[in-house]
């Protein structure tokens, strides 16, 4: 559902820097820090707006049926972009992408070890009332490609030769904290360079 993925983007518990700040050694006077969201709308007047705006504009091109809206992530390496940098590069994304077509809400996730952004499109054309079709052309030939350009402009790093899908069965497992081989093996490794040194 396209509200869902608005309000689950803009989840004030994911995109405040508080989230950030608790995950570090205590470094500022937290009663002089103030709270920030990383959450931006483009060509919408604001993010809770963003949902009205986005029926609006289906039901001004008769175009309510259908995939309602699109949902991409970008995530990043720990450690390796402030939160600031990671949404700018999201609102980049949106911008190169949607342009002044499409309405747009980017949400900064805090929340994990990896920096992410999450960002909701509307399938309906404010502009012209043509719909975003995503498929896997459009998804590696564009989407995909300059998400990684704005990274390496950046400086960032990118995944060079993606493998193929995590099997469902090993990601649910060490998402939960379960052992599986992947990730005994990174565990041995890291154990190997730490008495390496």
């Amino acid at each position: 559902r396209l509200d869902d993925s608005i309000k689950y983007a803009t989840n004030a518990e994911k995109t405040s820097a508080e989230v950030l700040e608790g995950k570090i050694e205590y470094a500022l006077n937290r009663e002089k820090t103030e709270k920030q969201i990383y959450e931006t709308a483009l060509n919408c007047f604001s993010a809770s707006t963003a949902y009205s705006e986005m029926q609006r504009t289906k039901e001004k091109w008769h175009k309510t049926g259908g995939v309602f809206g699109y949902h991409f992530i970008q995530s990043f390496k720990p450690k390796e972009a402030t939160p600031e940098q990671v949404h700018q590069i999201g609102v980049e994304f949106a911008r190169r992408c949607f342009g002044e077509r499409f309405e747009v809400v980017i949400g900064t996730h805090l929340d994990r070890n990896h920096l992410h952004n999450h960002i909701v499109v509307n399938s309906v054309s404010f502009a012209d009332g043509k719909k975003y079709h995503s498929n896997a052309k459009s998804y590696f030939g564009e989407i995909r490609k300059i998400s990684d350009e704005i990274c390496r402009e950046y400086g960032l790093s990118v995944i060079k030769k993606p493998k193929g899908k995590t099997p469902r069965s090993i990601y649910f497992a060490e998402k939960s904290g379960e052992p599986t081989k992947f990730n005994l093996m990174r565990e041995a490794i890291d154990k190997a360079i730490e008495n390496s040194v």
